[in-house]
């Protein structure tokens, strides 16, 4: 309502979405974010206008809007009885003005329905804490029309698989038509093609031409782990843009929430320390907590907010990843330029696809189910480089030098390699979790996030059956070279033990009960009055695609109602290919 105050801790996908629609409505708005500002002008023309570019030694090594991990650590370990003796980055992303989507690639695909009703449609699995998002797919649909209109998104209606269709049903074209295909992806959609998959165009949030006043992508190939400079891609800084042009948004870059301040059910404001390193505090009417889910479940442990289900910082999921590659001797593929993978496809989300369900029943589960692909895919030099020097470091004598350049000159890892990333749905588990490290903590003195993760026996079997297709499809690419392996046996051979998705969802669980969910299904903490969650934290289930349209659709339907202009849920049923997989 006009006059009331909320604070918003986090700038990003979720944070940006609930500003814009509380501004709107003419509420008084201030957003924390601790990360700084990169924009010169960011309300006014993107392009030009930022300290991002094209280096990969910048973004990826020096932490330029990573956080510093010296700095803010998270420690981790892959079960309760270890200790976390690895500190450093776990899953980080980046902490800057516009959150985790200043560097994605800006893919959208939709979650499907049985995503959101798993638990009904699909049933139990053993050992996984299974359950239904407290709304279907049919409501969250008009809020991702929403959000794909509002970030300008590129994609062909036409050629989405049916099976896609049927389980994600959409009428409204996209805004924009499909850039130019990568070479490497289109080698591999072939290669799926002829194995009887179904590559279609990724839908990305990506200005293939101009679109709200910002430049076509120039496909430049850094995208996926880089800020934009030209501002082709918007991200959260849509929705950011539109908060700040109503006059009524606070924006405070560099300034670190520390605690929520509450009283019995409804909190008060919140502590925090500005950019000279002051302590602060500030009231509010309403306080929403949307600073990435490891983040924001590690603010409501500091504060102590009250919890009856327990679950606070629980069913932590990261996706699981299987990385294929397909080298070609023959030829130079080109994967890094572009937008960072043009191609992608969904058969294996289906729990149905061929062989999948005697394959789990063999290893005592109901079913499995992978998930997207991303096709592909390269590295940049630096990481192509220090691969070859920890491949030539097994060698004996002094095997660097004109060995090094020559295969830097090759390029076998990088120009010559089209890869595969599988995003595997990771099931929700009780045993992965976020909490306070009890001996080390961060610049400020806070304990910072432990983080206990490990894949389930799910995971396990689907990556086990996933293996097969993915190494026929490479196969039929035409490549010379080829395999696929899960990216965990690949970070364990670098000595990178945590995982490093990028996808980061549960921990602030959504659902009806307040035992078994820690906000109810608007978002709002069940015993707190005013305290809401709007970013990956209220997920319910990891879901098998991409999580940041998702996430964006949810924070806007948990803000339409904070202002009162949700509309009524839809009557609607399964569709007809979830009836059949019901039964």
């Amino acid at each position: 309502m006009p006059g009331t105050k909320a604070i918003i801790v986090g700038s990003g996908a979720g944070g940006s979405v609930v500003a814009m629609e509380l501004a709107a409505a003419g509420w008084d708005v201030v957003i924390f974010e601790k990360g700084s500002n990169y924009f010169t002008n960011l309300q006014g023309n993107l392009f030009g206008t930022t300290t991002f570019s094209n280096d990969e030694l910048k973004a990826l090594y020096r932490y330029f809007e990573q956080p510093d991990p010296l700095a803010y650590p998270r420690t981790f370990r892959q079960n309760a009885n270890q200790a976390a003796n690895y500190v450093g980055p776990v899953n980080d992303l980046p902490v800057t003005v516009g959150g985790g989507t200043v560097h994605w690639d800006a893919k959208v695909p939709r979650f499907w329905d049985i995503d959101f009703k798993g638990l009904s449609l699909l049933g139990p699995v053993p050992g996984a804490d299974m359950a239904d998002w407290p709304f279907e797919y049919a409501e969250i649909a008009p809020y991702y029309d929403e959000i794909e209109a509002l970030l300008g998104t590129q994609g062909d209606l036409a050629s989405i698989p049916a099976l896609t269709m049927a389980h994600s049903p959409r009428s409204r074209p996209y805004q924009m038509p499909p850039g130019a295909q990568q070479r490497s992806s289109s080698l591999i959609a072939r290669g799926a093609k002829l194995v009887g998959l179904h590559p279609y165009p990724f839908p990305m949030a990506i200005n293939s031409v101009e679109f709200d006043g910002r430049a076509a992508c120039n496909n430049c190939g850094f995208c996926s782990n880089y800020g934009c400079p030209i501002g082709a891609r918007v991200g959260s800084l849509g929705p950011l843009r539109r908060a700040l042009a109503t006059g009524r948004v606070q924006l405070r870059a560099d300034t670190t929430v520390t605690k929520v301040e509450f009283s019995g059910r409804r909190a008060t404001g919140v502590s925090f320390i500005d950019p000279q390193g002051n302590a602060g505090g500030e009231s509010a009417d309403v306080i929403v907590l949307a600073a990435s889910a490891i983040e924001t479940a590690r603010l409501a442990l500091l504060s102590g907010l009250p919890d009856a289900s327990g679950r606070i910082g629980k069913r932590l999921m990261f996706h699981n990843f299987i990385d294929g590659f397909a080298i070609y001797l023959d030829q130079r593929v080109h994967a890094y330029r572009g937008r960072s993978t043009t191609q992608c496809l969904e058969d294996f989300a289906n729990p149905d696809f061929p062989g999948a369900r005697a394959f789990a029943r063999l290893n005592g589960l109901p079913y499995i189910r992978g998930g997207l692909c991303e096709l592909g895919g390269s590295q940049d030099p630096i990481a192509e480089g220090k691969f070859y020097q920890l491949i030539l470091s097994f060698l004996p004598g002094k095997p660097f030098g004109s060995s090094f350049k020559d295969l830097m000159r090759a390029s076998i890892l990088r120009d010559r390699l089209a890869g595969v990333n599988f995003i595997g749905t990771d099931l929700p588990y009780l045993s992965n979790n976020v909490t306070l490290d009890p001996t080390v903590t961060d610049l400020n003195g806070q304990p910072v996030p432990r983080i206990t993760y490990a894949l389930g026996k799910h995971e396990q079997v689907a990556q086990t059956f996933y293996l097969l297709p993915i190494t026929a499809m490479l196969a039929a690419a035409g490549a010379t070279l080829y395999a696929a392996v899960p990216s965990s046996f690949v970070n364990q051979i670098g000595g990178l033990t945590p995982p490093d998705t990028k996808h980061v969802m549960g921990g602030m669980q959504m659902g009806l009960s307040p035992t078994t969910s820690v906000t109810d299904p608007s978002g709002r903490m069940h015993q707190m009055d005013n305290v809401y969650v709007a970013d990956g934290s209220v997920f319910v289930t990891s879901g098998c695609q991409n999580p940041t349209n998702t996430l964006m659709a949810v924070a806007l339907r948990t803000a339409r109602g904070l202002t009162g202009r949700r509309q009524r849920s839809p009557t609607s049923s399964a569709s007809p290919m979830s009836s059949q997989i019901a039964s």
